[in-house]
């Protein structure tokens, strides 16, 4: 009989799974799909390497500190900044000690006016102090109320904060809670994003060192027999004395009766494959203007090796799930783009893929942690994890993991672990 199963082989269940079978424990994974890493997961099209969505790796969140050999990821700092588009004009805006090249554009543009760069800078001495984690308790509101409050003028939401914050969110309207907000700050002041240079699945596959796992493998029912537990699967029954259920809200609502679900948050992603090269720029692209691109990269700019040799790889965040067959959209996408590069350019563009992730977080408005399930539940040696448990999104998975595999242990540090710590 195993001591614990974990259902599930995305980030929470294999941080669980591998912290267990690290403390001597006899450790199965199930996942149902046919791999594992759930969001954060990299595949081959054409030659091209696309992650799961648009995703970067935040290196100073603790738990990836904790739980990630960062030097083995050989990972590819971004630059600290971003370029403003509004139409063909661009703007640089960022850390001008940080990203030196964007320096005389980020200091002279108008895109964003000189009080609101000051307010940026006051606001980022004074979310440096505390600790990162107290950044998540407190008093709460809406991100862009709290900017408000800050000083900052409707310009300065609109053409940076909406686009940039907006894609972290997955919401331009910036009605996520203003403690996530200062925690993100906070974290890219501490450490910047970085992208893995294999893809982000390299994350996943990481944490998967070591652990048994077993994919292509769904659980239909969990029965707890006092002593033990049985997961009803597709492969048959399996024992276990104790079972993490680690899957998505919907499912682990499905499989414990506990009221886990918090709704879904969609996004959708459109990636491009292009012969030229269109523009030089390595840093985040936001649109300022209304239309159906948030933001764009070009991958390949930043880490050449994600596109085959001659060739460009352009990733295009468009939020939430358009009403649009995939034809429509890339229509959509390239009529904007070719605001941006030219008609002829854009229409030169090669779709490789369209991507909608129908639960790509949860909605997490203010006070949203309040009503955060815990890791216990009703059924008895059935535990929870999960970023619901947490945050949406690496650092809440990753701790997750950490706090269910703390619970079975009894390791009462880890389980008085704060969140976001």
């Amino acid at each position: 009989m195993l001591d614990v199963l974990v259902i599930g082989g995305g980030l929470a269940g294999l941080t669980a799974a591998r912290t267990l079978t690290r403390a001597g424990r006899r450790v199965r994974v199930l996942e149902a799909g046919s791999e594992v890493g759930g969001r954060v997961r990299s595949r081959t099209v054409d030659s091209f390497t696309l992650d799961a969505g648009y995703q970067v790796l935040f290196p100073a969140y603790p738990a990836v500190k904790r739980q990630l050999d960062l030097a083995a990821l050989d990972l590819v700092a971004l630059p600290p900044a971003a370029a403003v588009r509004r139409g063909a004009r661009v703007d640089v805006l960022g850390d001008p000690i940080r990203d030196p090249a964007g320096l005389f554009s980020t200091l002279t543009t108008r895109v964003l006016p000189l009080a609101d760069k000051l307010r940026v800078a006051k606001l980022a001495a004074a979310l440096r102090v505390p600790a990162p984690h107290s950044l998540l308790v407190g008093p709460d509101e809406t991100t862009a109320a709290y900017l408000r409050r800050q000083g900052f003028s409707g310009a300065a939401l609109d053409v940076f904060f909406r686009p940039f914050f907006g894609g972290i969110f997955l919401d331009r309207t910036l009605d996520t809670s203003a403690r996530l907000f200062r925690y993100y700050f906070r974290m890219l002041m501490d450490g910047g994003a970085a992208l893995p240079r294999a893809g982000m699945g390299s994350v996943s596959a990481q944490l998967a060192q070591g652990v048994d796992v077993s994919v292509s493998t769904r659980v239909t029912r969990v029965l707890p027999h006092g002593e033990h537990v049985t997961a009803v699967t597709t492969a048959g029954d399996i024992d276990a004395r104790q079972v993490i259920v680690a899957t998505d809200p919907n499912t682990a609502q499905a499989l414990t009766g506990e009221p886990v679900s918090r709704g879904s948050v969609g996004s959708t992603y459109v990636y491009y494959a292009a012969r030229d090269r269109l523009d030089p720029e390595v840093r985040l692209l936001l649109n300022a203007r209304s239309g159906v691109i948030n933001n764009a990269h070009w991958l390949s700019n930043a880490v050449p090796g994600r596109a085959p040799a001659g060739q460009h790889l352009l990733t295009v965040t468009v939020l939430g799930l358009p009403d649009l067959d995939d034809d429509a959209l890339d229509a959509r996408v390239r009529g904007e783009l070719g605001g941006w590069y030219g008609g002829p350019a854009a229409q030169g563009l090669r779709p490789l893929l369209t991507e909608r992730i129908r639960h790509a977080q949860y909605p997490q408005p203010p006070g949203y942690a309040a009503t955060l399930p815990g890791h216990a539940t009703a059924l008895p040696g059935v535990l929870l994890a999960g970023e619901v448990t947490s945050m949406s999104g690496i650092q809440g998975a990753l701790e997750s993991g950490e706090k269910a595999a703390a619970i079975v242990l009894g390791d009462l540090h880890g389980m008085s672990r704060p969140r976001g710590a």
